[in-house]
């Protein structure tokens, strides 16, 4: 009974996400670079999280399917249509039309952040680190800027003029502004996204440089005393 409370309890937590919020305020964590939103590791202290991260970073890096299934609960929950359990995550770490290892990889890459107020509670933690923050706007349209300086153009293109440049830092996509020539069309692709930044300076950033505030997240729960995986999952 306590893990399906649990359990219907972290599903409710995704799904509300990362709401219309303030900006994110500084963590009392020391930061792993420039910009609000640079990576870093909040959960360092934390009783059994140093071998917890240990054995979770060894599992990705040797892709070692068992190993990352003991660090999982059984019914870890994958995404919000119903995907779950264990057995499902090993289909899908090397297979189909996932690329698990990879986004797993990615999260921790980001660090850790700790669950705070009532919503989360003290024993929850979670990959990327901003994920246990309030910020941004609308989920969908709210992207992070993955890097130092990254350069906000005037147009979509490598050579146009620079407005400014932002380092780990939040931004809002503008949906309208994605194709300069009309409604979307495969060749009509740039490889940037019109955004529109905090201090309102209309551009476009690089694909590559913009990460999805509900890209892939790990939710971890001390479960009986141990940080256990509970969800591995994107969108909202």
């Amino acid at each position: 009974m306590r893990r399906l409370l649990a359990k219907d309890w972290l599903i409710g937590l995704l799904a509300a996400g990362l709401a219309a919020a303030p900006a994110v305020s500084q963590p009392a964590a020391s930061e792993e670079g420039p910009g609000p939103l640079a990576p870093r590791d909040e959960c360092t202290g934390l009783p059994g999280y140093a071998e917890f991260h240990q054995r979770l970073e060894r599992a990705i890096t040797l892709r070692d399917a068992d190993a990352l299934i003991a660090l999982t609960d059984r019914n870890v929950t994958l995404d919000f249509g119903g995907g779950s359990g264990v057995e499902e995550l090993r289909k899908r770490l090397d297979g189909g039309a996932y690329n698990s290892w990879r986004d797993l990889a990615e999260a921790v890459r980001l660090g850790c952040g700790i669950g705070k107020g009532a919503a989360q509670g003290p024993d929850y933690i979670a990959f990327p680190w901003y994920f246990t923050k309030t910020f941004g706007g609308e989920v969908f349209e709210t992207v992070i800027v993955t890097g130092v300086d990254v350069p906000l153009r005037f147009a979509p293109a490598e050579d146009a003029r620079v407005i400014e440049r932002i380092s780990w830092d939040w931004a809002l996509v503008r949906y309208d502004d994605q194709y300069v020539d009309g409604p979307e069309e495969p060749d009509q692709q740039t490889g940037y996204q019109a955004v529109i930044t905090q201090d309102g300076a209309a551009g476009y950033i690089a694909d590559h440089a913009l990460r999805s505030i509900v890209d892939y997240r790990i939710a971890v729960n001390r479960v009986d005393g141990k940080w256990t995986i509970t969800a591995f999952v994107a969108g909202d």
